[in-house]
């Protein structure tokens, strides 16, 4: 750790510890407060050493973001209706309004962002997925797959692995997906993630098998193939990452390719394994029909997670249906009350 922020921590606690002597407590309320502290302490100094070690991010990330509204203009104006609810249209037009002409550094922090596609629940459930993943990974390997990354400024809930609860419930799927359906990741040679997000599941993906040779599709909205375009060229390099901005352009082997779903009918994508963690099931009757008729886009291995259907998901379970009905096993997410995982 370096001087600077060393001597950054031992001035707030002085501060902290100035602050409590000067109030009175009872001995239990000085317990609970101190404990409190010296948790947010944790994940702050757990931040400052991320900052540290990836400071180089937020240089990349700054010249990448110039090219963000050109690549946009270049998609945006493709139709999407069919395939987009009035949910996600609603949140497409609020992204649009803060993210152009550039996300700023942390887009991460962004309520939309938060609300949509990065889990922030801690507590049990946070609990219940690491004790999962620390039974089948040593604390240095795990630290290796987990640790996050400065391009956003995630939201850290763990200062052992200084990583978010997002990032352990990505790698908590995989490792739970691969245990159960005794599927080898490593084998695994081309993906097609159905609603990805800002990029992270690839990211974790790639981390997990460590192969060059893996072709990563990702199949978004314009405005989301955009951002995991700024995200993951930041984070895996822009050599890496490839984004599709024609109908005519190609899916490239052994890179993360972010196909817009304006363009998706105009390739015949073959998958060993297709993942959607709750991107189908908020998708419209349309979008769930088109992966149905591909097949699963031809996929032996299937991957979902899903919740019940209520009034602002219609459709939701309809997909778990359709993936039992093709052969995958259901089974539900006990944790999280309402929400299931179908595994092929």
């Amino acid at each position: 750790m370096d001087i600077a922020l060393k001597q950054e921590i031992a001035d707030l606690l002085r501060n902290k510890a100035r602050v409590l002597s000067n109030r009175c407590y009872h001995m239990s309320d000085i317990f609970w407060r101190v404990w409190t502290e010296f948790g947010v302490i944790r994940m702050w100094k757990a931040h400052c050493y991320l900052r540290h070690i990836k400071r180089d991010q937020r240089e990349k990330f700054d010249v990448l973001k110039k090219r963000f509204a050109k690549v946009y203009s270049n998609i945006k104006y493709h139709d999407i209706r069919d395939f987009v609810t009035t949910p996600w249209w609603n949140i497409n037009v609020e992204i649009e309004k803060v993210f152009l002409p550039s996300p700023p550094f942390n887009f991460l922090r962004n309520s939309v962002i938060q609300r949509t596609m990065f889990v922030m629940a801690g507590s049990k459930w946070l609990n219940k997925e690491l004790s999962f993943l620390q039974k089948r990974y040593s604390k240095m390997k795990l630290r290796s797959l987990l640790i996050e990354d400065y391009v956003g400024d995630p939201l850290l809930l763990n200062s052992e692995y200084i990583t978010s609860h997002n990032s352990i419930h990505h790698l908590y799927h995989l490792v739970r997906y691969s245990q159960r359906a005794k599927c080898n990741l490593n084998g695994i040679r081309v993906v097609v993630d159905w609603g990805g997000g800002y990029g992270n599941m690839a990211k974790i993906f790639k981390r997990l098998v460590g192969s060059n040779n893996l072709t990563f599709i990702i199949i978004d909205i314009p405005i989301f193939s955009c951002l995991q375009w700024l995200y993951l060229a930041t984070v895996l390099g822009e050599e890496t990452v490839h984004l599709l901005q024609t109908p005519e352009d190609n899916v490239r082997v052994g890179k993360v390719n972010l196909l817009p779903v304006c363009f998706v009918s105009r390739y015949n994508i073959t998958a060993d394994l297709f993942i959607s963690t709750w991107g189908l099931s908020e998708s419209s009757v349309y979008t769930q029909d088109y992966v149905i008729a591909s097949n699963w886009f031809r996929a032996k291995h299937i991957l979902l997670a899903y919740q019940d259907s209520c009034k602002e998901l219609p459709y939701a379970d309809r997909i778990g249906k359709l993936a039992e009905g093709s052969g995958a096993v259901i089974e539900d997410i006990k944790f999280l009350p309402g929400n299931h995982y179908a595994f092929r």
